[in-house]
């Protein structure tokens, strides 16, 4: 009863924060960048080169309340953006983390949900969250656990706990990929691993086991190829060689379709499995790099090719983390924090 009382205070609060004063929100202004906070990462929408054009959520208020914001993930259609968020101020401690949708507009803003890495079921309906224990164990979970939320009506259902995280819908609405979890025998599977939970059927398929995958470990963020090829990628640090490296492979295929991504001639680091979104051509992925010091996008090629999409755009004195492509290809949204050259 507590814990549904101090979540309706939060509602309210957040109504009114989305009703407050046009004056408030400054959509004209390009950048909403704090250099005395530099904690603080607020998404923006950016032209397709990176050159920014708004904040994306129209509420200064809320923008604010919630200013460090995350892993965004756009419908299908592009109409609605969901991300994760919460606050770096003291006096807004309380708020997060929790998972954010708001229309592309930036209006609409609304958190249905706690938790991370939010992913839209392709009707845009649904959104699949993971949650920590502090909030899953409350309602049945045992540790880290996968959730899939009825935007409309909030409902929520557990898929899977005990270390599941992740969770990415596939573009055709048959399967959610994650990592972790537990076996068949209940017995607690590595990072290491990728499964896929079958909705028709609500069972489970081994995609990468701890046997055959090259990987000590997956960082925990994955992303479909677009349209309906059945490619994934994903990354974090080698098994059996030294470093990090990101990877694609088809579900169908299996470990036998594994291809290791060649990293930038020019030598940039890759934080792989930071941040993955496919270019909607399906040739390359942008993921988030280390340029000149700072974090910022770059473009991975997934085929014989090198990658030639660059992002000149992005102001010099921001860094840029969790870049993702709008479905039509003309516009990215990213978080941006302010970065001073040292």
């Amino acid at each position: 009863m507590k814990n549904r009382f101090l979540f309706l205070v939060f509602v309210s609060e957040l109504t009114l924060a989305l009703l407050g004063s046009p004056s408030l929100a400054r959509a004209e202004e390009a950048l909403d960048v704090d250099a005395a906070h530099p904690g603080r990462l607020i998404l923006h929408v950016c032209e397709i080169d990176g050159t920014p054009i708004r904040p994306l959520v129209a509420n200064e208020v809320l923008r604010h309340e919630f200013d460090r914001q995350g892993t965004p993930d756009v419908s299908s259609d592009g109409k609605r953006v969901a991300f994760d968020a919460w606050s770096t101020a003291p006096e807004f401690a309380d708020r997060g983390p929790r998972c954010l949708v708001c229309d592309f507009d930036g209006k609409n803003a609304s958190a249905p949900v706690d938790g991370y890495m939010p992913s839209f079921s392709p009707d845009g309906k649904k959104i699949v969250v993971s949650r920590t224990p502090p909030f899953g164990e409350k309602e049945g979970a045992k540790g880290q656990s996968l959730w899939i939320v009825d935007l409309e009506t909030k409902e929520k259902q557990m898929i899977a706990d005990r270390g599941a995280w992740g969770g990415r819908w596939s573009h055709d609405g048959a399967s959610i990929l994650f990592q972790g979890g537990v076996d068949e025998q209940g017995e607690k599977l590595p990072s290491s691993c990728l499964r896929l939970y079958d909705m028709a059927s609500k069972e489970f398929r081994m995609l990468l086991d701890p046997i055959e995958t090259p990987f000590r470990e997956l960082v925990h963020h994955f992303d479909w190829s677009p349209g309906d090829s059945r490619k994934i990628a994903f990354g974090g640090p080698l098994r059996n060689a030294p470093g990090t490296a990101s990877a694609i492979m088809n579900v169908d295929e299996g470990v036998s379709s594994l291809l290791l991504l060649t990293p930038p001639a020019d030598g940039t680091r890759i934080i792989d499995g930071f941040s993955f979104d496919w270019h909607p051509d399906g040739n390359s992925i942008m993921v988030t790099g280390i340029v000149n010091n700072r974090p910022f996008p770059v473009s991975l090629s997934t085929t014989e090719q090198p990658s030639e999409v660059k992002y000149p755009g992005f102001p010099a004195h921001v860094m840029v983390r969790d870049p993702v492509y709008m479905p039509d290809g003309k516009h990215v949204i990213a978080s941006f924090g302010s970065f001073s050259a040292r």
